[in-house]
């Protein structure tokens, strides 16, 4: 029995795989996967998490950033956008690494968390190839998996990790 996580902040895809068919498939709240996943492992036994190494994502480097603001003075490079811009490269990518910071600290957490209860937990890279195409995919990601329930890209990233992981 495997249990896919795909980590975010607010709520984690989350996907149960027995003898290679999907089970459940959800995204649930940090506090209801701990739950979800303790109460499976103290009922069946034997459960493996495999939970997506979101530490393995690159970060933004501040070169590309300079890259991006070449020619700004030095104050809008320092800032990232003049008070008349809604936005700019240097915003955009700083938030994006604010949210992977995030995620990273979650994942963190649930691979602590799920360790202390005795539950079995294994980082797996995130997905490449044809595989990870499924994940945007919900008509490409029923046709590999069987799948005909509802989901998103969380859950389905989730589920592939489980799958293929």
């Amino acid at each position: 029995m495997k249990i896919g996580i795909d980590p975010d902040l607010t709520k984690s895809g989350v996907a149960l795989v027995v003898n290679g068919k999907i089970e459940f498939l959800k995204s649930l709240g940090f506090g209801e996967l701990i739950a979800y996943v303790v109460g499976l492992d103290n009922q069946q036994g034997l459960v493996t998490v495999l939970l997506e190494d979101v530490d393995n994502k690159k970060p933004v480097f501040p070169k590309r950033l300079k890259q991006a603001n070449k020619g700004q003075s030095p104050l809008l490079q320092f800032v990232g956008h003049a008070p008349s811009q809604s936005g700019s490269a240097a915003k955009v990518n700083m938030s994006i690494a604010e949210d992977l910071g995030k995620v990273k600290a979650t994942a963190r957490l649930i691979k602590e968390l799920l360790e202390d209860n005795g539950v079995t937990v294994k980082l797996v890279k995130p997905l490449r190839g044809p595989i990870k195409a499924a994940k945007k995919n919900s008509a490409y990601f029923n046709k590999i998996t069987g799948w005909a329930g509802r989901s998103n890209e969380d859950t389905r990233d989730a589920a592939l990790i489980a799958l293929f992981g």
